[in-house]
């Protein structure tokens, strides 16, 4: 393993990454941008031949590439442990590993979906509506009808009307929500950009014909070998399925979306203290107004600090650079882009309030795994033995992990760690925000034995504090 010195590494190169080195750069500042991905623009811009992908994308990776001389872009680079307080093991493109400790670490993971198991969700053709997208955008390719798809929030919306834009038949949208209410619109409607954004998502389903079912669920997935039918079963207010009311539709690719939640990985194994905010996707770091962590040094930006947004995520970028720039001595910028970026911000925050209050992930949807139904992917884990080993060992992560292995499996619980959790909240009566983040232990993803030998983590406890807004 080869080690560096490097004065800033910017892990990440969606928005909120790419954002943070364009501003370090302005201000003379050399930085270190650390991606596991070919092209910059994470999973919002990403890169790839279809007609999916984002121009914004196109525009920021040409910026990146005038910034060369002071960006040191590193592709296909994948950090694999983070040793306190800002160690970082890095498997490059061509297998060998890289070891780098900066004066200063920002992170910009980016989000997880959440998925919420209904019996049949393994079915091939069933996948996560960001994949979905990510397919489309990268390579081009979109699935064959008929589809539908379902979920909560806007994406549901905005995947349907790109496949249906590109050809594909999709036969019906499936939204656990209800329609949004006076003060979720009011809130909404202080970013009106958004809003006419996501109202042209609803009338491209009018346009092409698409039928919207409103507060429905999927409650079960069918087919011989491969998804063939989906049933759909109504909600109540709260979100749980109303017994003897379902509906069958045909379809053999079946994409599911409830949203996002921050990807905690690093931040956990950095030792950030973190906190529960249900409206901002969960658990997130503490971060103070630079988006600096409890961990000197160490800023987490974007949705990986707080689900809001992919313009949230550029201000936030341009912010926590900024601060960084000014404690390292650089040369003075313009404030006025950080103090509007400020302002920006501060709007978009009252628009993500009401989209999360119209369109979160409610508990009662877990009412739709069935004892049988399987939770952990990766370990074969199904909802009733998690649901036995809540009830036997008490409420916690811990002794449900160590009883089912659920979340010990190859993905490391970034499938299923939101569901596990609801589960076991549902099994003990508790809230979700009385159950820590599911640990995180290096190395992240599978590395060579050799880069391991001789070496060992160093503390990694974190700090929990529950506080809901």
């Amino acid at each position: 393993m080869t080690q560096a010195q490097v004065q800033v590494v910017v892990v990440g190169a969606g928005p909120a990454g790419l954002s943070a080195v364009q501003r370090l750069a302005r201000r003379g500042v050399r930085s270190v941008l650390v991606d596991d991905n070919l092209d910059a623009g994470g999973q919002t811009w990403r890169a790839g031949p279809g007609s999916l992908a984002d121009a914004a994308g196109t525009k920021a990776r040409a910026a990146l590439h005038a910034r060369s001389a002071l960006v040191d872009h590193r592709a296909v680079h994948e950090v694999v442990a983070l040793f306190p307080p800002r160690k970082l093991w890095v498997v490059t493109h061509d297998g060998s590993h890289q070891e780098l400790e900066p004066d200063v670490l920002i992170l910009a993971p980016g989000a997880l979906e959440v998925h919420i198991p209904v019996p049949g969700w393994t079915l091939p053709g069933v996948y996560g509506v960001g994949a979905i997208q990510a397919l489309a955008k990268g390579t081009g390719v979109v699935p064959k009808g008929p589809v539908v798809i379902a979920g909560a929030g806007p994406l549901i919306r905005l995947v349907a009307a790109q496949l249906a834009d590109a050809g594909t038949e999709v036969v019906a949208v499936v939204d656990a929500a209800g329609p949004p209410g006076p003060r979720t619109l009011a809130a909404m409607s202080t970013a009106p950009r958004l809003l006419a954004r996501g109202i042209r998502f609803e009338r491209a389903l009018q346009r092409h014909g698409i039928p919207l079912f409103r507060r429905h669920a999927i409650s079960r997935i069918e087919g011989d070998g491969r998804a063939e039918h989906v049933l759909l079963t109504r909600l109540d207010n709260a979100w749980s399925p109303v017994a003897g009311e379902e509906r069958r539709i045909a379809a053999s690719t079946v994409g599911l979306g409830f949203g996002v939640r921050p990807n905690l990985e690093l931040a956990l194994l950095a030792g950030c203290a973190h906190r529960y905010l249900p409206l901002y996707g969960g658990w997130v770091p503490e971060r103070d107004d630079h988006f600096e962590t409890t961990v000197p040094g160490v800023f987490v930006v974007g949705d990986g600090g707080g689900i809001e947004g992919v313009e949230s995520a550029d201000a936030q970028g341009l912010i926590a650079a900024e601060a960084v720039a000014d404690r390292l001595g650089a040369v003075p910028g313009d404030p006025a882009p950080v103090a509007a970026a400020r302002r920006r911000r501060a709007r978009l925050q009252r628009f993500r309030k009401g989209l999360a209050e119209w369109s979160n992930p409610q508990p009662g949807l877990y009412g739709l795994c069935q004892a049988d139904t399987i939770v952990c992917r990766c370990e074969d884990v199904t909802a009733g033995e998690i649901t036995r080993a809540a009830e036997w060992g008490g409420a916690t992560a811990h002794v449900v992990k160590m009883a089912t292995r659920a979340g010990m499996g190859l993905c490391q619980g970034r499938t299923c760690a939101a569901a596990v959790q609801a589960l076991i909240a549902r099994a003990g009566g508790v809230s979700p925000q009385d159950l820590v983040p599911p640990s995180r232990r290096p190395p992240l993803r599978p590395t060579a034995l050799g880069s391991l030998i001789g070496r060992s983590a160093t503390g990694n406890a974190a700090l929990y504090r529950k506080e809901t807004p």
